[in-house]
């Protein structure tokens, strides 16, 4: 018995291995850099109607809402939150998520921010960052805040709501987080975790946990 329990180890260790692994955050992958994603998955998020909002959904129901392209977007929550999905994801898409992030913006014309500006707010909280955490098939990935993105050209965050929708004010826009891009998962059944904490008393979200874990179904 020994041998096959070494081989049955062998192929556990060899699939915890293969398990795939975030892309360095300074590389581009189909034309676009981090942040880019980052600024758009703000844009796809605040698109969508209020009844299918993705960082309101608690259950996962709404995960499609908005998707298109070869990318696939994962949201977290507002503010404090801990929510389960389960999610069915097209196979080859890769997957863009925050493990936690901030996004400031101008919200009136009339308001004296500039982009450097909001660029700073968004990262005020980020300075702060605790106990940072992504796991995925139960392997979590080695050192999370490696991952720190920030948008250095500020962008409107309202840019995609669809024709018809009443006009919001917000540019600019900055996002400043921690964000994961992932190559396409096998088919299959996947678990996937992630999240984290601000501490930073007495600020707006400051003191902000992320705890989001999503069932992944690849087909």
């Amino acid at each position: 018995m020994k041998p096959l329990f070494a081989l049955a180890l062998s192929l556990a260790c060899a699939a915890a291995q293969a398990s795939p692994q975030p892309l360095p955050v300074d590389s581009q992958w189909n034309g676009q850099t981090h942040a880019q994603r980052a600024a758009a998955w703000w844009q796809w998020a605040v698109a969508q109607p209020a009844h299918l909002d993705p960082l309101r959904d608690t259950t996962g129901a709404h995960c499609a809402q908005g998707q298109q392209g070869d990318l696939f977007f994962l949201a977290g929550g507002y503010g404090s939150s801990h929510i389960q999905r389960t999610c069915d994801v097209p196979a080859g898409k890769h997957l863009f998520f925050p493990v936690i992030n901030m996004v400031f913006w101008r919200a009136r014309p009339d308001m004296p921010l500039s982009c450097e500006q909001v660029r700073q707010g968004a990262a005020l909280n980020n300075d702060t960052a605790l106990e940072l955490f992504v796991e995925l098939d139960g392997q979590p990935l080695e050192n999370p805040a490696q991952y720190r993105v920030a948008t250095q050209d500020c962008f409107d965050l309202y840019a995609r709501l669809p024709a018809g929708a009443p006009k919001r004010f917000g540019n600019p826009a900055a996002t400043d987080g921690y964000w994961i891009l992932l190559p396409p998962l096998p088919a299959g059944t996947h678990n996937l975790k992630f999240g984290g904490r601000y501490n930073r008393p007495g600020a707006a979200y400051g003191k902000t946990v992320q705890d989001i874990e999503y069932r992944l179904q690849v087909r």
